[in-house]
């Protein structure tokens, strides 16, 4: 029950925070095939979509392996289980927080944890702005590896959850949950574009959105504290 609480709130934050996807990765979405020819474009736009998003989840992935990682030094220490309560606790609020980002009515917590992640995103950037235009399936496939390092909320949230996981493999697949949660989203803003993007970012959308990951985050308390 534990474990499958975990991955399916991952797959959630992923869902419903489309709206927030919608804005921070629309524009990296609808610039994949920017520049190239309308043939080429038709051709290759779902098979480079699909393995830009590969390459983003893949990233995810080693992302919540090194969150596991980190909170399962403490099974070596015999505290494993009080650390985990914890990060349950921690992650937990910060789905809240999440939400409350997502309707914009509390912003804060989440915009300082976009800014810690700022510091290695300068130093991959500059990298990853080479693979857009993505012209090959290798340059969609590393694109999406590079830029799944983009500063994010979302992700940074779902990290929590992953520091909760029993194991290394727990963590990958919490972040794998979430990955394919905002695949419906991400792959569709890739054939429609700027007006897809516009829709998901009005205020009754992101409002409802926010307002469901605030939900899933007081149900984690439920779950995990007073069942």
């Amino acid at each position: 029950m534990f474990e499958e609480s975990l991955y399916f709130s991952a797959f959630l934050i992923g869902l419903f925070g489309g709206t927030h996807c919608a804005g921070m990765c629309g524009g990296i979405i609808s610039g994949l095939t920017l520049g190239i020819s309308e043939e080429n474009r038709r051709k290759n736009l779902l098979s480079f979509s699909l393995l830009y998003n590969l390459g983003r989840i893949i990233s995810y992935s080693v992302a919540g392996a090194m969150a596991a990682s980190l909170a399962a030094v403490s099974d070596n220490y015999g505290f494993g289980i009080e650390v985990r309560k914890i990060l349950t606790l921690i992650a937990a609020t910060v789905m809240i927080f999440l939400g409350l980002y997502l309707t914009g009515w509390w912003t804060t917590v989440i915009l300082k944890f976009e800014k810690i992640g700022s510091f290695l995103w300068q130093r991959i950037e500059p990298y990853a702005k080479r693979y857009i235009p993505i012209r090959s399936h290798g340059h969609a496939l590393i694109a999406g590896l590079l830029w799944g390092w983009l500063p994010c909320g979302l992700v940074y949230s779902t990290l929590f959850l992953a520091m909760t996981g029993k194991s290394v493999s727990q963590g990958v697949l919490i972040m794998v949950s979430f990955g394919i949660g905002t695949l419906p989203t991400l792959l569709t803003i890739g054939y429609f574009s700027g007006s897809l993007i516009a829709q998901l970012q009005k205020k009754w959308i992101r409002t409802f959105a926010g307002i469901m990951i605030i939900g899933f985050g007081i149900l984690q308390f439920k779950i995990h504290f007073f069942s």
